[in-house]
């Protein structure tokens, strides 16, 4: 270090730099944007009391390779202050590389100056400082290297067996990236295939580009979760980055209700319920139906016993259980619980749906009329009262 700038140093040892920096709203926060920008930023050095200081520790200056940059300094009293950034990390002292090297310098200030260059530096963490007061004055000026980043929308995809859809892979530029970039599909588990409109893509230095990934979905592959990692690649040494798709491959199918869902019938009587079925991701097909009963005892029938399903439709067919005797030597069925099971089928598709079945005696009576044994009681008082009401008439007549 040189014996001027020994005795500088020196000379401030019982004082401490303050550098605050304000950054321009346009570069909020100091993260290096997207887009290649003219970048403006203020330090300034202040005085309190005997001390120096730096507020928010000594920042950090973060740009992106590409950027044009202006530094406004300007000092709050009368200390003289010089920036220096050491692009050429010889470190402290080196003030000949202000008029020589590759380092940005600024004039001695108070009252104000600026320096303005566009930063066409290695990526990396160089060293900025005050020259004459360097061990209080100093902190970090990171440059970022250029990159891009790469993403999909939509990132969620709900498609048909047979079918395919559509997603946009967007390139985007980052610190002042330019280039072409490889892109690549991998499917997990195997099964759909991808293609891409554009590939390899290019992208300049800011901006943004796209490819439209077609995913398609074979007939036979099983329905379920699947993910499509797109991967962008450039051969200039970038790392690779990805994007991440997530598929549901459904097919065509059909849904069964029934309504009511659960029937009480007297014995040697009948009871129905109506069979629903509707198509679902664009089923259309015959279906066929078919009705068990357990345990055993009552009769059932179904009409009709296929239906034919339109995409988006419905159909339904009538279930008609029977109590009664069914042959010569049959009896009603017994009282007791029963479950029916329908079941609808076709080709590989088969749902089933289940209804109870309860035959009982009891015969239910419209709200607020009496039950049976309460009629029979009045019929007999009424038709008491009417037999006492003719035998004195006649008797009375006879005499």
């Amino acid at each position: 270090m040189r014996s001027k700038n020994v005795a500088g140093i020196t000379a401030c040892t019982i004082l401490f730099m303050a550098l605050t920096v304000y950054l321009a709203p346009s570069i909020l926060p100091a993260v290096a944007p997207v887009k290649a920008s003219s970048r403006t930023i203020t330090l300034v050095g202040t005085l309190v009391g005997y001390t120096y200081y730096w507020n928010n520790s000594n920042p950090t200056i973060t740009v992106a390779r590409g950027d044009t940059l202006t530094i406004n300094l300007s000092s709050a009293d009368a200390a003289s202050h010089r920036l220096l950034i050491d692009f050429d990390n010889d470190g402290f002292g080196d003030t000949a590389d202000c008029t020589t090297g590759m380092d940005q310098c600024s004039a001695t200030f108070p009252p104000t100056t600026s320096i303005s260059f566009t930063v066409n530096y290695p990526p990396g963490t160089y060293k900025y400082y005050c020259t004459i007061h360097p061990f209080s004055m100093v902190g970090n000026f990171v440059v970022q290297p250029p990159d891009f980043g790469v993403s999909s929308n939509p990132s969620n995809l709900s498609i048909l067996q047979g079918t395919n859809a559509n997603s946009t892979i967007a390139i985007t530029s980052i610190n002042n990236f330019a280039g072409t970039i490889a892109l690549s599909a991998n499917a997990s588990p195997l099964g759909p295939t991808t293609s891409f409109g554009t590939n390899p893509v290019t992208v300049s230095s800011g901006g943004t580009t796209t490819s439209k990934l077609t995913i398609s979905i074979p007939q036979t592959i099983s329905p379920g979760p699947y993910s499509i990692t797109v991967t962008g690649t450039n051969s200039s040494g970038s790392p690779s980055h990805t994007t991440t798709i997530s598929v549901t491959v459904t097919r065509p199918d059909f849904s069964i209700t029934s309504g009511p869902t659960s029937l009480s019938v007297a014995p040697s009587s009948s009871g129905t319920t109506s069979i629903m079925l509707t198509s679902t991701n664009g089923f259309s097909s015959i279906v066929t139906l078919t009705a068990t009963v357990s345990p055993s005892g009552p009769q059932v029938s179904l009409n009709p016993t296929s239906v034919s399903l339109t995409s988006g439709g419905s159909a339904s067919s009538t279930l008609t259980i029977s109590t009664a005797a069914s042959g010569y030597s049959s009896t009603p069925a017994s009282q007791g619980n029963y479950v029916v099971n329908i079941t609808a089928s076709s080709g590989s598709l088969q749902h089933s749906i289940p209804v109870s079945l309860t035959v009982s005696s009891t015969i239910s009576s419209p709200p607020g009329a009496p039950s049976l044994p309460l009629l029979a009681i009045a019929g007999g008082v009424i038709a008491a009262i009417g037999v006492t009401g003719v035998t004195v008439f006649l008797r009375r007549r006879r005499h």
